[in-house]
């Protein structure tokens, strides 16, 4: 049988590491205002790594917001509430609740609740929100201008009759890609794409993602070149999204690289598969790229817009990237181009030697085929 003693101390030893294993931090403060409690949970989210009991809140976390917040709940002796923010080596955002603790008069208990994941969340949907709002906007207004212009007088004249047709037909296309682009995304996000993997050889998918765009690469003059080391290699994926994955990131290089010239590379690399899709465009200011593979975030918005970017096609990107467990990194020099790559792990391929398909966008149709016999 536990004496009270023993009894006591299984108490304190349970109260500790029920206050440890919270998520949520606790703080005690009694009427002068010195720290009677705390817990880990805490002392992390404001980086301490020393215990602050028995000491003055003031010394031990001195914030102009928190300070206030114990001020007013003790003069009006009622819970307070509010959101503090912590501009330390690691940001945060904190919702805390102060009230005064039972018959103790004079006690606190303070309890904080990190938000900054939420915060983001909300901030990263308003964006989106009014992002997509901007750009469903300008589409729809011109197809309602034109069918307008139509309506009142243009139908009688042929040649404005086709002109605003015309108008009306590239941006309902462009409408519906936006919304395509959208609705891939949310599923991607939300987890319902449905993975598919197999062993793929990947020189034949090289070339036929190469075929895909090649109308393009043949319209901006751009050469591509595609090579795979070693030239039989395969790797265990989903070959709808690694396609898709590929044939975005070429496009979009042919898109900005006019009368260049674009490499895709394909490697066996230790346990990583790498590709790198390079180009000889003008290349991006290092200040764009960290944002790169936001939603909606474009270098150049006019430029994109009239080269018929969604401004998705990066960010649709990467989460199918990451959804296959891979990651991808850009790379980019001012007037000498750009380089995306992305790494994958395989499963599965056999060591060769190095094989050049071919260099020539014009030249790649007949290669495709041979490849994929």
């Amino acid at each position: 049988m536990l004496t009270s003693t023993q009894q006591l101390q299984a108490e304190h030893d349970l109260l500790g590491a029920v206050l440890n294993g919270m998520r949520d931090g606790i703080l005690l403060l009694d009427k002068a205002g010195t720290v009677l409690l705390t817990n880990s949970a805490l002392r992390e989210m404001f980086l301490s790594g020393a215990n602050p009991t028995g000491k003055p809140l003031t010394d031990s976390v001195n914030h102009p917001e928190l300070n206030s917040l114990v001020r007013r709940c003790r003069e009006r002796s009622e819970p307070v509430g509010g959101e503090i923010e912590l501009t330390a080596l690691q940001p945060r955002r904190l919702r805390v609740h102060i009230a005064p603790l039972g018959q103790n008069a004079g006690s606190k208990l303070a309890v904080f609740v990190d938000v900054t994941e939420v915060r983001h969340l909300e901030s990263i949907r308003r964006d989106f929100v009014s992002n997509a709002s901007h750009e469903l906007r300008t589409p729809v207004a011109a197809i309602r201008s034109a069918s307008e212009t139509l309506l009142a007088s243009a139908l009688r004249d042929p040649v404005s009759s086709l002109r605003f047709a015309e108008i009306i037909e590239r941006n309902a296309t462009r409408l519906q890609e936006l919304i395509g682009d959208l609705l891939d995304l949310s599923r991607i996000e939300s987890h319902q794409l449905k993975l598919n993997p197999s062993c793929v050889r990947v020189a034949p998918l090289l070339a036929h993602a190469v075929t895909l765009v090649e109308t393009q690469a043949s319209e901006h003059r751009v050469d591509i070149g595609v090579f795979v080391t070693p030239s039989d290699a395969e790797i265990t994926i989903d070959r709808q999204v690694l396609e898709r994955v590929l044939v975005n990131l070429i496009e979009n290089a042919v898109k900005y690289c006019p009368e260049g010239r674009v490499d895709v590379r394909a490697e066996l690399r230790g346990d990583m598969f790498r590709l790198d899709i390079e180009d000889t465009g003008p290349g991006i200011e290092a200040k764009h790229l960290p944002r790169l593979f936001e939603r909606f975030y474009r270098v150049d918005g006019g430029r994109c817009r009239n080269l018929g970017g969604t401004g998705l096609g990066l960010a649709i990107v990467k989460h199918l990237v990451e959804t296959i467990g891979g990651a991808i990194s850009v790379e980019s020099t001012v007037g000498k181009g750009s380089r995306f790559t992305v790494l994958l792990p395989h499963d599965c391929h056999r060591p060769s030697v190095t094989y050049k398909l071919h260099r020539s966008a014009d030249e790649l149709t007949s290669t495709a085929h041979d490849c994929q016999r």
